[in-house]
């Protein structure tokens, strides 16, 4: 080990190559270059010119103290060799400097989504210098940036392919460079599964008889390694693609928990149900119009005859005067006491989707029979799911953090007012937009659904208890970029209820009795729902958002009603089993 720790230490005292006071190239022979910082798994592999380093999807290079390193009145060019082994499922940034999380954004060379090589500039917005060349897996590519106060050039192989007109010089920030990735301030994303070698960097502008003279053509090809295998979250038979041709739930039955009226508030989201004490207890987000409104306020209903009429409205979390909002959440039942736990954000930290996100814990005061808050529980996650017990002891529940990332939330054993806020990694493909996350235990074995992008189901697992994660990688179960909730039955099936397709259509998966994989497939509601009587920002026919709770036998299945009504659907028990799916 000690030779280890020398060896490395040595390494990363090798320099790079400084041509001039203001020249810098990296030939990227070894793993421990002077100042270029590793984040994440990175190999060595052949070059260009002796070798190149690899990168794995999940790994990027930092260029330490790299703040003002392309920024003068002469502007800066940049060269790098970048050999790619894949291409569509996401941005792969190729080189950058940004962080979006802390609203720090400036320039970005990319393999895009369409498979194209792309120059980004910030300029209050983006910018961008288009390519036509979608690069050939395996292959050395020579891509260069040149950059003046008043415009941007995109050069591959030797050749300018575009420019933009730069309106403004590029502002600083404190974002660091990097390479294979972004570093999104810890977080690691947009990543190359790739390799790069020679990169330069240079302060002003070079001309075209210079960026020319950079290239020679280079045969040497890589092989590329075989893309992840899927995650086998099915196993049953081939999903049909006419939907109709999948039964209906038996014995279903549906009803509306919540319709506004007039006078009412008319958006209504996440509902979120739990039986305390013979009384069911269901609740969801309620704001006056729109989605995630300044407005927004956690609210709820109560039915004491198992779900057949609903109480009037109460409010549980107020929300504010101002920016900051309650939203919704889940439902618990902790040591006798009734406990939610909603989203409260608008305030605070920046983020990409939801600033300064926080969990509030509410419960209800059975003295009162009012509901009572006991402050911020969680820091960055938006819970999703019913919290359910490990193997250690501790408690876990599926969220999304304030950049529309997936994470979760794991207790500090049964005190459930201190939770820790775990990220999950995901392959770039996985285009987190909303990266709503639900899980599942035994024991302390959790596996994790994820909503992401390419038309599936995204899946992450852990074996100790929720605290590190596999990385996230496509599943074979199809699923649109919609939540969904992952459980268990009390005989020991797992069920995933999820949208298919689009939201025209939620079913349920289970599995057999002591599997984990999903092996049959039922309906539970399908066709365009009513088209919303009111306006309101994200709103359209859809039946989505769902979550379940079992109780005497049933499965309660709540789900937004184009994201103005709170629907209900029960489902027994018996009538989810392999049986009656091939009837």
């Amino acid at each position: 080990m000690l030779k280890l720790i020398c060896l490395l230490v040595l390494l990363s005292c090798l320099p790079c190559t400084r041509i001039s006071a203001q020249d810098y190239r990296w030939g990227l022979d070894t793993l421990g270059v002077a100042g270029l910082q590793p984040m994440g798994s990175i190999r060595l592999s052949d070059g260009v010119q002796g070798k190149s380093v690899a990168f794995d999807g999940q790994s990027l290079l930092k260029l330490k103290e790299s703040e003002t390193l392309t920024h003068s009145n002469v502007g800066f060019t940049l060269t790098a060799w970048v050999n790619p082994y894949r291409t569509g499922g996401g941005q792969q940034m190729l080189a950058c400097k940004n962080q979006y999380a802390l609203s720090q954004r400036e320039w970005g060379l990319m393999i895009d989504k369409d498979h194209k090589f792309r120059l980004y500039v910030w300029q209050g917005k983006w910018v961008t210098v288009d390519s036509e060349i979608r690069p050939e897996l395996g292959r050395w590519y020579l891509i260069g940036v040149v950059v003046r106060p008043s415009n941007a050039e995109l050069w591959i192989n030797g050749k300018i392919v575009g420019t933009v007109d730069l309106a403004e010089p590029i502002r600083q920030t404190a974002a660091p460079i990097t390479f294979g990735g972004v570093d999104d301030n810890g977080r690691v994303w947009q990543t190359l599964r790739g390799a790069m070698d020679e990169i330069h960097i240079a302060k002003g502008a070079w001309d075209a008889k210079e960026m020319k003279k950079r290239f020679q053509p280079i045969s040497a090809t890589h092989s590329i390694p075989d893309a992840p295998r899927p995650y086998e979250l099915w196993d049953g038979p081939a999903i049909p693609d006419d939907v109709t041709k999948i039964p209906f739930a038996a014995h279903r039955m549906t009803s509306i928990i919540h319709q506004p009226t007039g006078r009412q508030h008319k958006f209504l989201h996440g509902a979120a149900m739990v039986e305390h004490k013979g009384v069911m207890y269901a609740n969801w987000a309620n704001s006056p119009v729109h989605e995630n409104g300044p407005d927004e306020t956690l609210r709820g209903k109560r039915s004491t005859d198992g779900g057949a009429t609903w109480s009037k409205l109460e409010v549980i979390g107020p929300g504010f005067k101002g920016d900051e909002r309650h939203s919704h959440g889940v439902l618990f039942v902790h040591k006798g006491q009734l406990w939610t736990i909603c989203a409260r954000f608008g305030v605070g930290a920046k983020g990409r989707r939801f600033r300064g996100l926080k969990g509030e814990a509410f419960v209800l005061d059975e003295k009162t029979n009012q509901w009572r808050s006991l402050g911020i529980v969680m820091d960055n996650c938006w819970p999703y799911d019913e919290p359910v017990k490990m193997g250690n002891g501790n408690y876990i529940t599926g969220g999304q953090d304030k950049d529309g990332l997936p994470v979760v939330a794991v207790s500090r054993g049964e005190d459930l007012t201190k939770w820790d806020t775990v990220s999950l990694p995901f392959e770039s493909a996985l285009q987190p937009s909303f990266a709503e996350t639900t899980v599942c235990a035994d024991g302390v074995e959790v596996t994790a659904v994820i909503r992401g992008g390419s038309g599936v189901a995204w899946v992450s697992t852990s074996e100790d208890g929720g605290r590190t994660w596999s990385v996230a990688v496509a599943s074979n179960f199809p699923m649109p970029r919609a939540k969904a909730y992952l459980g268990k039955l009390s005989n020991g099936q797992r069920y995933l209820v999820s949208n298919l397709k689009d939201r025209n259509t939620l079913v349920i998966s289970v599995s057999r009795l002591g599997e984990r994989t999903l092996s049959a497939m039922f309906r539970v509601r399908h066709g365009k729902s009513e088209a919303p009587r009111f306006p309101g920002h994200a709103k359209s026919s859809q039946w989505s958002y769902p979550y379940a709770y079992e109780y005497k036998e049933k499965l309660y299945v709540l789900y937004s009603i184009g994201k103005e009504e709170c629907g209900l659907t029960t489902i027994p028990l018996a009538s989810l089993t392999e049986k009656h799916a091939s009837e």
